[in-house]
């Protein structure tokens, strides 16, 4: 260490994939400083598995494989210090991130503090439809789906039963599809505990876009609408909703508007920057409510890092920013924590971002899927469904073992080769 190195405080907000690796790698680079401090910062005591969060809400799982402690995932890193906190606002002029519970100073800020739901301005759909974007939101739901269940199996009037037991998903991208491929595979087990016919329940997904899973291609698209169908799911395309009442959703599809009775609406329409971000972008360069990054991932601020989700960055011979997906939030995670270290040791933050996308895999039920794997810009290939389905269960393995460490991602090894489905609860 050099004479005279002053303390360095590091915050980051946000405690999702981006957050964690980054504390993580900065722990690592820093490991032979004194005199460092990485603070992160969540609103909840736990992380969340985002991309299972469809199996929790049908039975598919329990929350261990989901969700982990993040104090004790850090309980052995001395210089990282996690905080339970919600940031309410961030004095750039002066380095300052303010809490709910505590004021945190800063040398370096890593903005990651990822999404939320986007309701597109319809303020009868944030009013009236459950959200599906938390682990909260899952298990709502859950129990929200039984309740539907538990009233129509009391009831005679057909139109009542049907109502109940009709389950509209907006949103036909990768969260909305998955969730109803699943619906369609739990919904029938319901009908058999509750002595209910399965005639009586019906699963949408609908979307203003002409396909669903849109930046995908049309083959690949094709195939998930197929699967869907086969597993139950009724798709309504080019439909845009107009609003959200609390027994049935109302939206216009090609000059017709369809009113279809439902007390069951699952917003999973798009997502937009958390609430802080949103108010950072006021202050920092900004796009489409992210902001905006150099190629060293630092923002207008050179003292703050912007990563993940909350990042808007158009790679070199690029045309559109980089995905929201898991696999940019590790490598942004990476470089960010890599360059901070840079800036620490007296170095430059000289390392530019080359994201490398290596396909994608979505799950349809439990047991069906599609995915794309391969070297971007080289070759790609499309995986069989049942092989798609083992694929994504196993690269959710493969990003949480390096994360958690083989012994806390044990739960989720079993969530996603041993869970069964569960309907009694």
């Amino acid at each position: 260490m050099r004479q005279g190195f002053q303390q360095k405080n590091i915050v980051i907000i946000g405690a999702g994939f981006a957050g964690i690796l980054c504390a993580q790698r900065l722990e690592k680079r820093t490991a032979r400083l004194k005199n460092i401090s990485i603070t992160l910062i969540d609103k909840n005591p736990y992380f969340t598995m985002r991309t299972e969060i469809h199996a929790a809400a049908t039975g598919r799982g329990k929350p261990e494989g989901i969700t982990y402690d993040l104090a004790e995932t850090f309980a052995d890193s001395p210089n990282v210090s996690f905080f339970q906190d919600e940031v309410t606002s961030i004095d750039f002029e002066n380095k300052v991130v303010k809490g709910g519970v505590n004021d945190y100073t800063y040398d370096y800020l890593v903005i990651a503090a990822g999404s939320q739901p986007n309701f597109f301005g319809i303020e009868s759909a944030k009013e009236n439809a459950l959200p599906f974007w938390t682990y909260d939101d899952a298990i709502a739901l859950k129990k929200h789906i039984n309740e539907c269940f538990k009233k129509a199996a009391d009831l005679s009037n057909e139109e009542e039963i049907k109502k109940l037991l009709t389950f509209c998903v907006v949103g036909a991208g990768l969260t909305g599809v998955e969730l109803a491929g699943e619906l369609a595979e739990y919904i029938p087990m319901l009908c058999t505990k509750y002595k209910l016919p399965q005639g009586y329940t019906k699963v949408l997904c609908i979307d203003a876009a002409p396909r669903c899973i849109p930046n995908l291609t049309n083959k690949l698209s094709t195939t998930c609408s197929s699967i869907l169908t086969e597993l139950g799911v009724e798709l309504q395309m080019n439909a845009k909703v107009q609003d959200v009442k609390p027994d049935a959703l109302v939206y216009e599809q090609l000059g017709k508007t369809v009113e279809v009775p439902s007390c069951t609406v699952v917003w999973s329409a798009g997502i937009t920057s958390e609430d802080i971000t949103l108010e950072a972008a006021k202050t920092l360069d900004s796009r489409n409510n992210r902001i905006v990054n150099l190629e060293t991932l630092q923002s207008s601020d050179p003292n703050v890092f912007v990563i993940g989700d909350n990042m808007y960055y158009v790679a070199k011979g690029k045309e559109h920013p980089v995905p929201q997906m898991v696999e940019n939030t590790e490598q942004s995670s990476v470089l960010a924590a890599d360059n901070i270290a840079d800036l620490i040791t007296g170095h430059k933050a000289k390392r530019a971002y080359k994201p490398a996308m290596h396909g994608c895999m979505i799950s349809l039920g439990a047991k069906k899927g599609i995915a794309y794997a391969g070297i971007e810009n080289l070759f790609m290939i499309q995986l069989p469904s049942i092989p798609a389905q083992l694929a994504k269960r196993a690269i959710n393995c493969v990003f949480l073992i390096p994360v958690f460490g083989l012994g806390q991602a044990l739960p989720i090894i079993k969530h996603e080769f041993l869970a069964t489905r569960d309907v009694e609860n």
